[in-house]
Formats: structure tokens, C-alpha cells, sequence
């Protein structure tokens, strides 16, 4: 007896995007026998999976489809694979009969909606992948099903360009004229939504009534907005939230707590994080990983993380409220990233060790968070957070670091350490914007703080910036003072890099007294002490202060290299900062040579220091001004423009890669234009808060193009995406 070939559903609509991903299932079906298409609920996978098999049906080849999404229990799984097969006598115990019927038989078998039926269905396909040696089978479901050749491949977001033209296919077939003038809403609509193909349908079809700037509006309530009566397909596929819940509701109740208390986490998480802020231990996270609820990423130093889809996020978040438990888990949040943060703060001079700040880097959303839950219940835990993650506010977000210092501190004013680190912060954070009035005041009593409470480190750390403070308003004695007591503590308490980074800013101290033979030496001394301290932050400014001695010498040639280095060093670190000057002196070397070149590296010290807040000093913004003025004259007001223009984009791998000599870059081609410019802002160092104040977007917008980069170029954190857009430089 032959099989039934049942005949595929006819498509409503057009098939859009996805081409990637349909060549690359075909390709994997040929190499395995057994393909699942796994993904979160609205995905797509239904879609993809019969697009696939209309195309092998064409060839001609044998198709078959059991549809499992309308059986709700598993005994009834066999008969539904005989029923779609033309097998008769359904029964609980017809697998053996579709063997026999489908033993000679090649072509492909498309398994549509496993998850709710897993453990019947894992049993039924293992025998017939045994019985049947020419057929092969396409799953699909919201969770692997754990077999014995199985080869997961997992279906992602639809990449920005591809969602915004299904957004608009569907939006144009609702009302043809709905959407002129509105590309702008739409493209913020695709990213808000994650590129997810069913909120995507739910949203354009809201345009038979609702304009796309007001369906923006009201996508915070996303879950209500985004639904569809009358909707073709299961019902679980009317809306948003009848798909999350139709996922939720096949969980364990251990399973559905952890997936609710995950909601506390706003952007990406650690296991660590995760077990003692929500609770939910490496089994439970395993389990909402493999059923398609929560996403890895990874880390520096190849540590996995994990977020949750922001539409999912929306709905866990609403049952956490539900339950009465988000006080609890906002404050147990909060307090593991203060003690996250001490330790790391600890474990090194000036903040902490190089790979701990970078780290705590990856935090920054988790930290927003925790600071703005501080700022009405727990202001000294906040003042403490501030202050032992200045570090990373210093690299990432001076200004935004500097507000919350400032709002904290003037809520906590007990004499304890939280207020000393606190005072700190604000105070370096101050000196970072060249506001030095403010900002000795602030170290000053952060010293006298600490110096009460026996906290040595924070003195030497308060000293350090006050010298730097000192220094940059042009107060040599007190610099001096400042600085030589901070390498003293560093040196009594055995910190290395606080006593290289003390002596380089005495050596560039006694550059700016005309000192050149012993402002050499002393930075020489410097680079010594820090060349085994892994800080790339610090040797690239005692690099820098070598650079700018032997310019003052007329050295051009060492003066070009050590700066060039400078950078390099500085680039690795992130700073743009630092490396900021460095790139302003290279500029006024060049500048007689090569003018274009040196109006863009002139330029990118600017961009490079307005994306993350800050001024630089006097001095180096009036040797900036003379480069500017001297490249515009030599190139003329229109060609001058250009390359300023150029500058401004780029971001301190491309700036190294221009001072290496490298081509100018080109433009990756997997991204959508506002994917790379977004990521390009990530290799910058910026934070996603501010690559949305810069391009106008929402912050949630900006994780969703990170998130949709990472998926698209098969990446797992922002670090290899850096790494990625300066490849391409």
C-alpha cells in the first residue's frame, strides 16, 4: 500500500525573507536525516518549514505532513501520523503500520508543532527513521526533542531588513496607502518588536485603523495591542500574548517560576546572576533555553550569558507583578550587584583589575537598573554601587555615570564608606568633564572620608584623581602632592598598576613643567612597572606621555610611533579618553604632510569623546582647533567638510586601524544600514542608552539591533562584534 501524499496548504500570503535560513535547512536535510527547526513562539517555524517543502514537492519529490498543533494528548499522536498519511485503522498503536506503509518510500516527512506532544513524538520518529532509510524528517517545535541524530537548527529573529519588508508586504495588503511618510515608525516598530515574524503580522494588520507612529506609541502595553481577531491558524496564533502563553503553559511549575523571575533581568544575565537573583539554578535555565524562552549569548572570556526576548520579557514581567514578588527580587537584584561589584572593585588598584572593569562592563543594563531601584529604597547601596563601578561609567557613559553619582550622594550623607567611594566617583566623573572647581572639593572630602575610616585604597584611588584633577587646572603642588602620596599608599599596599599609572601622570606633569629628560625617565619607569599588569588603559597613557615628550624634543619620528602605539593600546582598552589626545597630537604632526589624514583623526577624537560624555582639556582642544584650521586651509571648505565628517564615524578601532595605515573601511555587508551604524557605535564603547540618545532610538531598540547583529553574523557578544566591525576597517 502506498501512502497518501496529502496535499500542502495552500500560502494565503507571500513567503518573505528567510532565504538564508531556507537554503541553509535544505543543506542540512541532506547531510541529516532528522532536522528540528526550534524557535520561541511566532517565530516562523511553521512557515519556513512548509515553504520548504513546497519547494522539494516541485522537484517532484514525495512530501508528507502531519500537522500535530490540534492533538492535545499524546496517546492520540500515532493515529494522527496515520490519519495525515492515508494509513487506515488509526489506533493508539499504528506507528508499525505507517513503518510498513512508508518502508520503501523517500521523500520528506514535515512533523509540524511537537512541543506539547514531545515524548510521543520522539518514540514514533525513531522508529520510522529505523523502518524507513530513504525518508527524512523536518520537525518543528519550540524545544528539541532530544534524539539520537537530531540536528537542531535554531530560528532566530528575522533580520531588521527582512522584518520591515514583512511589516510592509502585510501593512500594504491591509491599506495600500497606510504607510507613506512613516518609514522612520516602521523601522522602530521592527526593532521594538525584535523582528518577530507573528508580532509583526499582529501590528501591520493594526493599520486598517491605527497609523504606524500610533501603533509605536502603544507598543509598551505590546502584548494587547498585538493581537488579531478573525486571524487565520490556531488559535494561538491571534496574539502576542495567546502565543507566549500557549509556551508558558507546557512548562513545569518550577519551569514557569523561573521563567517569571527572569523578568527582574532588563537586558542579558549571567548564570550566576540568575541563580542567586531569580533563583533559577543551571537545570531550570538549561530547560527555558532548550524550549526556545530564553537566548545565550557570550561573554569576555567565553563565559555564556542568557536574555530574554523583550516581548517575552513584557509578559514574564506581568506575572511577576501578579505574584507580588518584584519588590523582592528588584532588591535581591540590587544587592548582588553591589556585592558583584565590591568584589571586582576589590581585586585590583584604581577600580580593580583590567578584565573586572571589563566586565562589569557587560553589566551596564543590569546596573541602571539596580541604581534606579536604589535612588527611592536604598541610596547608600546605590551611593556604593556608583563608586565601585566608576571605572566602567569612565570608559562607557562619563556623563550618565557623573548624574547618578551626583543624585545619590546628595541622598546619602552618612560618613561611611558608601560615601566615600561615592564621593569618588563624582569626582573623577566631574574631573572627566573638565569641571575641576567641582570636582576637588568632592575628592577632598572623599580623602578625609577615608582617611577617618581607615580605607587605604580609597585614599590612594581619591589622591590619584585629585592629582589628575590638579594637574589638568594647572595646579603643580598640589598634583605633585597628590600624586606622590598615591603611589606611596599603592606601592605600601603592593598595587602595581596604581603606582604605574601614579608615575606616568607625574612623568606627563613634569613634561608640562619642560622637564623632558626626566619626564622620560620617570614614564620609562612607568611603562616598566605596567608592562605586567595586563592594563592596556594604563600602559596606552604612560604610551601617550612617551609620544608627547618626544614631540616636544622635535623627535618626529619616535614621537609617531609611541603615539601610534598609544593608540593601539588605548583602542584595545576601549578608552576614548586618552586615546582622544593621543589622536589630537598625531593629528598636528600629520597635518603638514597629509591634512586629510589629520582632519580625521583630528575628527575622531571629537566623535570618539562626545559619544561618551566628557571635554578634553584646554590644551588639547586648542591643538585640536589649530589642526582644523590648518587642514581646512590646505584642502579647502568642501573637501575639509567631508573629511570631518568621515572622522566623526569613527570609533577607536577605526581610528587605530587609520593610524596603522589600514584602507578606510568598508561596509560589511550583512547588516542592515542601521544595524552598522549601530554596531559600529558598539565597537566605539558606547552603551546601548547611548547609541539611543545619539541616533533618537528607544535603548530597547538599540539592544534589539545588537541582538538581531549577534544572530546575523552567528556572534555571541558585543566584544566579537567590535571585533567584527574593526576587521573590517
Amino acid at each position: 500500500m502506498s501512502p497518501t501524499v496529502p496535499v500542502l496548504p495552500a500560502s494565503i500570503d507571500r513567503f518573505v525573507g528567510r532565504a538564508r535560513q531556507v537554503t541553509e535547512v535544505d543543506q542540512a536535510l541532506r547531510r541529516a536525516r532528522l532536522v528540528n527547526v526550534i524557535g520561541p513562539g511566532g517565530a516562523g517555524k511553521t512557515r519556513l518549514a512548509l515553504e520548504i517543502a513546497r519547494r522539494r514537492a516541485r522537484r517532484p519529490s514525495p512530501v508528507f505532513l502531519v500537522d500535530l498543533s490540534g492533538v492535545a494528548e499524546e496517546q492520540r499522536v500515532p493515529a494522527a501520523f496515520a490519519d495525515a498519511l492515508g494509513v487506515p485503522g488509526a489506533s493508539s498503536d499504528a506507528i508499525p503500520d505507517v513503518v510498513r506503509v512508508l518502508a520503501g518510500t523517500s521523500g520528506l516527512l514535515v512533523v509540524d508543532n511537537c512541543e506539547h506532544v514531545i515524548d510521543a513524538v520522539a518514540p514514533a520518529l525513531t522508529a520510522l527513521l529505523e523502518g524507513c532509510p530513504k525518508l527524512r524528517v523536518l520537525a518543528t517545535s519550540r524545544q528539541t526533542l532530544r534524539m539520537s541524530g537530531e540536528t537542531v537548527f535554531p530560528l532566530g529573529p528575522l533580520h531588521q531588513e527582512e522584518a520591515v519588508r514583512l511589516f510592509v508586504d502585510r501593512a500594504q495588503a491591509v491599506r495600500p496607502d497606510a504607510l507613506a511618510g512613516t518609514e522612520a515608525a516602521v523601522e522602530e516598530i521592527c526593532s521594538r518588536l525584535e523582528g518577530l515574524p507573528l508580532a509583526l503580522e499582529l501590528a501591520a494588520a493594526r493599520v486598517s485603523v491605527l497609523s504606524p507612529p500610533t501603533i509605536l506609541s502603544r507598543l509598551e502595553g505590546r502584548l494587547d495591542v498585538l493581537s488579531g481577531e478573525g486571524r487565520e491558524g490556531p488559535p494561538r496564533h491571534h496574539s502576542l500574548r495567546e502565543t507566549i502563553e500557549w509556551s508558558v503553559d507546557l512548562l513545569s511549575r518550577e519551569e514557569r517560576a523561573g521563567f517569571t523571575r527572569l523578568a527582574v533581568f532588563p537586558g542579558s544575565f549571567s548564570l550566576e546572576a540568575a541563580e542567586a537573583t531569580a533563583r533559577v539554578d543551571l537545570d531550570t535555565l538549561d530547560s527555558l533555553v532548550t524550549k526556545s524562552l530564553v537566548s545565550t549569548l557570550a561573554a569576555s572570556e567565553g563565559q555564556l550569558r542568557y536574555r530574554m526576548l523583550d516581548t517575552l520579557r513584557s509578559y514574564a514581567l506581568e506575572r511577576l507583578r501578579a505574584t507580588g514578588q518584584e519588590e523582592e527580587l528588584r532588591e535581591r537584584h540590587l544587592r548582588f550587584f553591589v556585592v558583584r561589584a565590591e568584589a571586582a572593585h576589590d581585586s585590583g588598584a584604581l577600580g580593580g583589575s583590567w578584565s573586572e572593569v571589563q566586565a562589569l562592563c557587560e553589566e551596564l543594563d543590569n546596573l541602571r537598573l539596580a541604581l534606579a531601584w536604589s535612588v527611592d529604597h536604598d541610596a547608600r547601596a546605590g551611593l556604593l554601587l556608583i563608586g565601585t563601578t566608576r571605572e566602567g561609567w569612565f570608559l562607557r557613559g562619563q556623563t550618565e555615570g557623573r548624574a547618578w553619582a551626583t543624585r545619590l550622594r546628595e541622598l546619602h550623607r552618612d560618613p561611611d564608606r558608601s560615601r566615600a567611594l561615592g564621593l569618588l566617583a563624582a569626582g573623577q566623573l566631574a574631573a572627566a568633564h573638565q569641571d575641576h572647581s567641582a570636582a576637588r572639593p568632592l575628592l577632598l572630602e572623599s580623602i578625609e572620608l577615608a582617611e577617618r575610616l581607615g580605607e587605604a585604597r580609597v585614599v590612594g584611588d581619591a589622591c590619584h584623581r585629585l592629582g589628575v584633577s590638579a594637574m589638568l587646572s594647572r595646579d603643580v603642588d598640589e598634583a605633585e602632592r597628590s600624586l606622590a602620596r598615591s603611589v606611596e599608599l599603592f606601592d605600601e599596599l603592593g598595587l602595581a598598576q596604581g603606582v604605574g599609572r601614579g608615575r606616568g601622570i607625574l612623568g606627563v606633569l613634569r613634561l608640562n613643567q619642560g622637564d623632558l629628560a626626566g619626564a622620560r625617565e620617570i614614564l620609562t619607569e612607568a611603562l616598566a612597572t605596567l608592562r605586567d599588569c595586563r592594563d592596556p588603559w594604563g600602559k596606552g597613557q604612560v604610551l601617550m606621555g612617551l609620544g608627547l615628550t618626544a614631540k616636544s624634543a622635535g623627535d618626529v619620528g619616535p614621537a609617531l610611533d609611541l603615539l601610534s602605539q598609544a593608540v593601539t593600546s588605548l583602542a584595545v582598552a576601549g578608552d576614548a579618553t586618552i586615546l582622544g589626545v593621543a589622536l589630537v597630537s598625531l593629528a598636528a604632526l600629520t597635518v603638514p604632510e597629509d591634512p586629510r589624514r589629520a582632519l580625521r583623526l583630528a575628527a575622531a577624537a571629537v566623535g570618539c569623546r562626545e559619544r561618551i560624555g566628557g571635554r578634553y582639556p584646554p590644551a588639547t582642544t586648542g591643538e585640536l582647533e589649530a589642526v582644523r584650521r590648518s587642514a581646512a586651509e590646505a584642502l579647502g571648505a568642501d573637501v575639509a567638510e567631508a573629511e570631518w565628517d568621515a572622522g566623526l564615524a569613527l570609533n577607536p578601532a577605526d581610528s587605530a586601524a587609520l593610524v596603522a595605515g589600514q584602507p578606510a573601511r568598508a561596509e560589511p555587508g550583512p547588516l542592515t544600514a542601521r544595524q552598522l551604524e549601530v554596531a559600529r557605535l558598539v565597537a566605539d564603547g558606547l552603551t546601548n542608552a547611548q547609541i539611543a540618545r545619539q541616533l533618537h532610538l528607544s535603548e530597547r531598540t538599540v539592544e534589539n539591533h545588537v541582538f538581531n547583529s549577534l544572530g546575523q553574523l552567528r556572534l555571541r557578544n558585543r566584544v566579537q562584534l567590535a571585533t567584527w566591525i574593526a576587521e573590517r576597517a
